[in-house]
């Protein structure tokens, strides 16, 4: 929880929205456990789907998995700048090698979509979760100053 509001703190939906019509930010905020004797595996695949998506989804913000230093915790973060790039990760996870990969090393604990997601992003979601959470309040100065050269990626 403390990752989430440290995240609201430093990107906030609303100013992107309101300043910016390109941007509307969907963050990903997902809890995870390391399936049982999956823990080597699971830190080779991290580090092969981040490539993967680093190199084939430009738009992708932020891409990073925390592990926790007891236990098999793991807290994925994924912000996207609007519902188009979410959805270009989500058609490039679903039925894919990455799926079977994420499935086979991790299970969901709770995962919380944050920020204006749209009815195609939701279905696109809904085996994943049930919890999205829209933008009502709220300011980042930071992302004020950043969010020109945001909507600048392609």
């Amino acid at each position: 929880m403390k990752i989430i509001s440290i995240l609201l703190l430093l990107i906030s939906s609303s100013v992107f929205a309101m300043h910016h019509g390109k941007l509307d930010v969907i963050v990903f905020a997902i809890d995870l456990e390391i399936n049982q004797g999956k823990e080597e595996s699971a830190v080779s695949f991290v580090s092969n789907i981040t490539e993967n998506v680093k190199n084939s989804e430009p738009q992708t913000l932020v891409y990073q998995y925390h592990f926790s230093n007891e236990e098999n915790k793991v807290f994925l973060l994924e912000i996207y700048p609007n519902n188009e790039a979410a959805l270009f990760h989500m058609k490039n996870f679903t039925g894919s090698k990455w799926e079977a990969g994420f499935v086979e090393n991790f299970t969901i604990k709770s995962a919380s979509i944050l920020g204006n997601a749209s009815s195609k992003l939701k279905d696109a979601l809904g085996p994943y979760t049930e919890d999205f959470r829209s933008n009502l309040y709220g300011f980042d100065r930071v992302a004020g100053e950043l969010g020109e050269e945001i909507s600048k990626i392609k």
